[in-house]
C-alpha cells in the first residue's frame, strides 16, 4: 500500500479506505490534519513513539480519545492503551504509515536531553532511555496525578471560609486554588488536576455541569458538593445514605439465601431488620447504627445456615460463630458485639456503656424476640403482651431498661401502625393452608402494606365488598383443575380481577397451565418456589403507580354491594380485627356484635370514615364499652351502610388503636387476676 502510495496510484484516502476495509476497523487521514497539542499529549511521548500512536480527537461529551495507528486488530495495543488513558475509552483508527511517521515526527521532535549513557558528561545530566516501557513509567502529560499534587480547588462565595480552609489544607501540604464561579472553575479543568474540588451550593454558574465534567475528565478526583462548612465537617447525611445503602443490599442478600436454600420460612434478615429498626428508635448515630445492624444480620445468617446440634444453646451457636469470625479476621467490634449477647449485666454500665455492650443488649433482645415470634406465627396483642412481661423481668439483669421500654415502643407502634410511608395500599390475601399467609403476610406488614386474610370464600368476598382492597393475592392449593374452579367461584362472588390488580401464586408445575387466566383479569401467575421476593417487587411498582395517581384520585362512591348488610362470626374474625379492617376502608357505617353466650349482650359501635364515634354495651357507653368486648369469642357481627346524617351524637374522641391496645390490656390483667 505505501509502494502504491509512492507510485501515484492511489492516494492516502483511498488507501486508508482499502486499509480500514482489510482490518475491519475505522480509518483516519492524517495528512492537513491538525491535531491539537494537548490532544497529541493525552497518551505519553515515549508510548506514541514506541508504539507508532497517536491521538488526534477527543470527545469530551462521550469521554472518548480517537487514536490513530497501523494495526488496530492488535489487542495488546488496546489493552495497553487503556490502560494507560486512566478512565477514558479509547478507540483505534488505520492510518496510512507514511502519513502516522510524518505527525509523529511533527509532535514528538527529537530533543537535545535525550542522550544515552556514553554521552554522559560531568556537565550534562543523564537521562535513561529505557529498554522496555512500564506502568511506573507511564504519566499522563498536562494533567498532573491529583494524588501526587494534591491540590485542592475550592468553589465558594464566601470569602470569610477561604483562610480557614486554606489553613487548615496547607498544613498538610495541600495546594488551594479559590474561585467564586462554577463556570470559571470549568476553565481551571483544562490547565490542571485536583485531588478534590470543594463546590458550595450557594456559587454561581452550573455547578451540575462542574461535577459532570469533573466526572468525565479525572474519575478519580472527589468531588464534595456542601452548604455550609459545619456540614461538611459533620458529613452526616452521607453517612446515613451510604448506611442506608448498605442495609438495603444486607437484606436483600439474606431474602436471595433464603429464596436459594429454599428453606421453608423466608426469614429475609429478620433479625437485621429489628436490629435496624431498633437502633434507630434508639437514635443511635449512623457508624454506630451500621455496625449493630452489621452484628445482627451476622448473627442471623448464623440462626438459619450454622447450624448445631441443640439449637436451644445461644451461646455454644454463638460461640462457634465468633470462632469462624476471628479465623477469618472479622471487625473485632462485630465479634465483641456477639460476644456480649446473653450475658448478665450485673449492675454494670451504670457510667458508661461501650458500643460492644449495648450492640450485644440490642442483638439479645431482637434475637429472642425473633425466637419466640416466628415469622410463621402472627404477632398478636396477647402473645406480645406475655413476651412484654418476660422484657420487664428481665430489665436491669439482662436488658438495659432503655433498650426494653424502646424495643416495647417500636413493636406495639408497629403492631397497631396504620399511616405508612407513601400511600396506604390495602392486600388482601386468600390462602386455603393458613400456615402458608403468615409469613408472607409479616414481609408485607414490614414493607408497609395493610394486609386482610380470608381463609375461606365467604369471608374473602365479604372483605372484599367492604373494603375495596388495592391488591389481590391468591394463595390456593390443590391441582390446576380445583384452582381454576376457585377463580371461577370467586369471579361469581363478585370479586372484579379485571379492576383490581390480582397475583396468583401456585406450585411451579402448574404455573403452565394457567395463562387462561390472563384473559380473566389476573395480573400475573407466580410459582410457589421463590415468589415471595418477585410478588413484592411487582407490588412495589403498582403502590407507585397509585401514589402517582392519589393526588388527582377522587373518593370512589359506595359499591353496590354495601347497600345490603354483611355479616359474620366472631371465630373468623373477632372485634380487634374487624376494626382493623374497617379502619382503612374508612367506610361510615354501623357495627353490632352479639355475644353468643349472653344473647342479650349487644354491643353497637357507629363509624364516621373507619373511626368509632359512638359505641354502646347496655348502660356503658364510649370506649368502656367496647373494652367490655374485646374478650368475646363465641359470637357473630354485622356491618350496615349508613349516611352520615343519621349518626347518634359522638360519645368518644379516642383513636381506634387506643381503645384497641388499652381493651387488650385490661384483657391482660383480667386474664392474670
Amino acid at each position: 500500500g505505501s509502494q502504491l502510495l509512492n507510485l501515484g496510484f492511489i492516494d492516502e484516502a483511498q488507501l486508508v479506505q482499502a486499509l480500514a476495509e482489510q482490518m475491519d476497523s475505522d480509518g483516519v487521514v492524517l495528512s492537513g490534519m491538525e491535531i491539537p497539542p494537548i490532544v497529541a499529549g493525552l497518551i505519553p511521548k515515549r508510548v506514541s513513539m514506541a508504539r507508532k500512536v497517536i491521538p488526534f480527537d477527543y470527545d469530551l461529551e462521550d469521554n472518548l480519545i480517537k487514536i490513530a495507528c497501523d494495526d488496530p486488530t492488535d489487542a495488546d495495543l488496546q489493552n495497553e492503551l487503556s490502560f494507560i488513558a486512566r478512565g477514558k475509552d479509547i478507540q483505534l483508527f488505520v492510518a496510512a504509515e507514511h502519513a502516522l511517521s510524518a505527525a509523529l515526527e511533527k509532535h514528538f521532535p527529537a530533543i537535545d536531553d535525550d542522550v544515552t549513557e556514553e554521552t554522559e558528561g560531568p556537565e550534562t545530566d543523564a537521562v535513561e532511555t529505557p529498554a522496555s516501557i512500564t506502568f511506573d513509567d507511564i504519566d499522563e502529560p498536562d494533567r498532573p496525578d491529583p494524588a501526587v499534587q494534591k491540590t485542592v480547588l475550592l468553589v465558594t462565595d464566601e470569602p470569610e471560609e477561604v483562610e480557614h480552609f486554606r489553613v487548615l489544607l496547607e498544613q498538610d501540604f495541600f495546594g488551594v486554588e479559590v474561585t467564586d464561579s462554577a463556570d470559571d472553575a470549568i476553565g481551571m479543568l483544562d490547565n490542571q488536576g485536583f485531588h478534590t474540588v470543594f463546590i458550595r451550593d450557594t456559587v454561581a454558574g452550573d455547578y451540575i455541569d462542574l461535577i459532570d465534567r469533573l466526572r468525565k475528565i479525572s474519575p478519580r478526583t472527589g468531588v464534595r458538593y456542601y452548604e455550609s462548612a459545619a456540614s461538611l465537617l459533620l458529613d452526616c447525611d452521607s453517612q446515613a445514605g451510604e448506611g442506608d445503602l448498605l442495609v438495603r443490599n444486607l437484606n436483600l442478600f439474606t431474602s436471595l439465601l433464603s429464596t436459594r436454600e429454599r428453606l421453608d420460612i423466608n426469614h429475609s434478615g429478620l433479625v437485621g431488620r429489628y436490629v435496624e429498626k431498633l437502633c434507630s428508635k434508639l437514635g443511635l448515630p449512623a457508624k454506630d447504627r451500621l455496625a449493630v445492624i452489621n452484628a445482627g444480620y451476622v448473627h442471623d445468617l448464623a440462626r438459619f445456615y450454622h447450624k448445631v446440634d441443640d439449637t436451644n444453646d445461644y451461646r455454644r451457636m454463638i460461640g462457634e460463630t465468633v470462632a469462624l469470625l476471628e479465623s477469618i479476621n472479622y471487625p473485632p467490634v462485630v465479634i465483641e458485639m456477639l460476644r456480649s449477647m446473653y450475658k448478665d449485666l450485673k449492675g454494670r454500665f451504670t457510667r458508661r456503656l461501650p458500643i460492644e455492650a449495648l450492640g450485644g443488649n440490642i442483638l439479645t433482645i431482637v434475637d429472642l424476640f425473633c425466637e419466640n415470634m416466628p415469622p410463621s406465627q402472627r404477632i398478636s396483642l396477647d402473645k406480645f403482651d406475655t413476651f412484654q412481661m418476660k422484657i420487664r423481668e428481665l430489665t436491669g439483669k439482662l436488658f438495659l431498661s432503655e433498650v426494653a421500654e424502646a424495643f416495647i415502643g417500636m413493636v406495639k407502634q408497629e403492631m397497631l401502625k396504620t399511616e405508612t410511608d407513601g400511600p396506604a395500599v390495602q392486600v388482601m390475601l386468600f390462602a386455603e393452608d393458613p400456615a402458608k399467609v403468615y409469613s408472607l403476610e409479616l414481609r408485607m406488614r414490614h414493607e408497609g402494606y395493610r394486609t386482610i386474610s380470608a381463609t375461606t370464600i365467604d369471608a374473602f368476598t365479604g372483605l372484599y365488598r367492604r373494603s375495596t382492597p388495592d391488591i389481590i393475592v391468591l394463595m390456593p392449593r390443590g391441582d390446576a383443575v380445583h384452582n381454576i374452579k376457585l377463580i371461577d367461584q370467586l369471579a361469581v362472588a363478585g370479586i372484579k380481577f379485571a379492576a383490581t390488580p390480582a397475583f396468583l401464586i401456585m406450585d411451579g408445575a402448574e404455573t403452565a397451565r394457567l395463562s387462561v387466566f390472563f384473559e380473566k383479569g389476573i395480573e400475573d401467575v407466580l410459582a410457589a418456589d421463590g415468589a415471595f421476593d418477585l410478588l413484592l417487587a411487582k407490588m412495589q411498582k403498582i403502590r407507585q403507580r397509585i401514589a402517582n395517581d392519589e393526588e388527582s384520585a377522587e373518593v370512589p362512591e359506595a359499591p353496590e354491594e354495601l347497600l345490603s348488610s354483611t355479616r359474620g362470626l366472631l371465630s373468623d374474625m373477632n372485634l380487634v380485627d374487624l376494626l382493623q379492617a374497617m379502619g382503612p376502608s374508612q367506610k361510615t357505617v354501623k357495627i353490632t356484635i352479639t355475644d353468643h353466650n349472653e344473647p342479650s349482650r349487644e354491643l353497637v359501635m357507629y363509624l364516621l370514615m373507619g373511626q368509632i364515634v359512638n359505641a354502646q354495651l347496655g348502660d356503658i357507653s364510649g370506649p368502656e364499652a367496647v373494652y367490655e368486648s374485646v374478650s368475646w369469642i363465641n359470637g357473630s357481627w354485622s356491618i350496615s351502610p349508613i349516611a352520615a346524617g343519621d349518626l347518634p351524637e359522638p360519645n368518644n374522641d379516642q383513636t381506634n388503636e387506643s381503645i384497641l391496645m388499652e381493651g387488650c390490656r385490661l384483657l391482660d390483667e383480667k386474664t392474670r387476676v
